[in-house]
């Protein structure tokens, strides 16, 4: 049986947590001078960069701001742009529908993705990347992978013109992480600066 994230006291189906996976990290960070709690699922209790594994980033008021599942299906394909800005919208409208009133489709690019499995071997796939503007200023976007599945969704993303980068903390990717915990580069832009 599936888990599904939870959002103010309610089931997101659109958003899954594979059911293996378990709870093994929860810290206080702060994203766009907000205070949020940043989880981390995955198997077993050691965190190893890049490893399959699901982030979720709640804000003060218990709103989801991030969902990542790293874990896309390399076997599968990916589904048609046919219904991508509807299935999209309709995300958006499961997880805030006042939220989404505000969201203006941008475009739709393909990127890749990856996650290290447990024997070491890097899996890459490609997703589909439907991005939104909101009437608030920020950047919004939720990512279709392999078969259909939901693999991000994040809100209230901003973005640092000056710089041509993103301006907003990047809790939900490791290589940001680790390159704000010094362990790792900074990461070209577009990426954050750590």
């Amino acid at each position: 049986m599936a888990k599904y994230v939870m959002v103010k006291g309610k089931l997101d189906c659109d958003l899954v947590i594979p059911v293996d996976f378990t709870l093994v990290s929860t810290v206080e960070r702060e994203r766009n001078s907000e205070r949020v709690q940043v989880e981390r699922y995955q198997h077993g209790a050691n965190i190893i960069p890049n490893n399959a594994h699901v982030t979720l980033v709640y804000g003060e008021d218990d709103r989801l701001i991030s969902y990542n599942n790293t874990l896309g299906d390399v076997k599968l394909e990916l589904p048609t742009d046919d219904e991508l800005v509807q299935t999209a919208a309709d995300v958006w409208h499961n997880l805030d529908a006042e939220y989404a009133r505000g969201l203006h489709f941008m475009r739709i690019d393909t990127l890749n993705r990856f996650f290290i499995d447990n024997h070491g071997n890097r899996n890459e796939y490609e997703v589909l990347w439907v991005k939104f503007a909101h009437n608030n200023g920020s950047y919004n976007w939720v990512t279709i992978g392999p078969g259909g599945q939901i693999l991000e969704v994040e809100r209230e993303s901003r973005w640092d013109y000056m710089h041509s980068r993103r301006a907003t903390q990047e809790w939900n990717y490791d290589a940001w992480v680790l390159a704000y915990e010094g362990k790792g580069p900074q990461l070209a832009a577009p990426e954050a600066l750590a």
